[in-house]
């Protein structure tokens, strides 16, 4: 029933979706370009962002409309971290909250870079970890039958999520890769980026990446998992559990994983026309403190 009722808000606010949209995506684009991004082992080198949207999503929530884009940037072609800048209704202002929203992917340490005066900071304190797939086969020869697999792979992982009222929301699997990884003579030779969502909207919950892998003159299917969202979550390969990432548990909560290889943090207040109401900042202490600005 969640479902097709979400389904169903969601098409019948098709149109004031796009428009919101359209007027967000600059704002959007101003957010993502404070943020300069690049690995321990290569500080001076800065990782390429690039300048459109990879993924647009929207949910239909009871505080109203959430609405935002993913923006990656790349090493060497690959993933290296993905940056979510969405925004809501708040409340008493005549605004949209904005929130950044991270996860890293490259497997080295990233370095992050904000200009100075910025009230939150994202600092990951390690890579992004793969496991070998196990049962996966031998990564074919060609890249189109290796996407082929790629999907088949990633069908093979399903995963739910618990609010904090301890709802379950099963999760589906996005069949179109985020991302498609360019083809590589070593290394990783091929990969993608899949995602699942909730039934609720289309706002991807966990991230899956799915690499052949080069190692020793041999070659392996990869897989690692990163959460992209506030609420609990659980995937399952094959129906055995894999991976989890449990807010209040021993290892996360809400704004960050225990690594920080995700993190989320409300920014600013501003109008649709990007006109600035308030600055945020998130503390442990105090929790989201808006700082109004004054009218000059």
């Amino acid at each position: 029933m969640a479902f097709f009722l979400g389904l169903f808000l969601l098409l019948a606010a098709d149109e004031p979706v796009e428009s919101l949209a359209k007027k967000m995506l600059p704002v959007y684009r101003n957010e993502i370009a404070e943020y300069s991004l690049a690995v321990e082992s290569a500080p001076k080198q800065e990782l390429e962002l690039k300048k459109e949207p990879i993924f647009e999503w929207s949910n239909p929530v009871g505080q109203g409309l959430h609405q935002g884009v993913i923006f990656l940037w790349l090493r060497d072609g690959r993933p290296a971290a993905l940056g979510g800048i969405f925004s809501h209704p708040v409340p008493g202002w005549k605004g949209r909250k904005i929130l950044h929203e991270f996860h890293a992917l490259d497997r080295d340490k990233l370095l992050v870079r904000r200009p100075s005066g910025a009230l939150n900071e994202w600092k990951p304190q390690a890579g992004l970890a793969r496991k070998e797939l196990p049962d996966a086969g031998n990564p074919a020869a060609t890249r189109g039958a290796r996407l082929v697999q790629m999907r088949r792979l990633a069908q093979q992982f399903t995963g739910h999520s618990t609010d904090n009222e301890r709802e379950r929301w099963e999760l589906r699997l996005l069949p179109t890769p985020l991302y498609r990884y360019p083809e590589a003579k070593s290394g990783v030779i091929d990969g993608a980026l899949f995602s699942l969502t909730s039934s609720a909207g289309t706002d991807p919950e966990v991230l899956l990446l799915i690499e052949a892998r080069q190692k020793d003159g041999k070659t392996r299917w990869e897989y690692a998992c990163g959460r992209f969202g506030v609420i609990s979550m659980y995937i399952q390969h094959k129906g055995k559990e894999v991976w989890s990432s449990i807010l209040n548990g021993r290892s996360d909560v809400w704004s960050h994983d225990r690594l920080y290889l995700y993190r989320i943090y409300p920014e600013k207040i501003v109008t649709p026309e990007g006109k600035l109401l308030a600055r945020m900042r998130l503390t442990a202490k105090e929790g989201e403190v808006v700082i109004p600005v004054e009218e000059k």
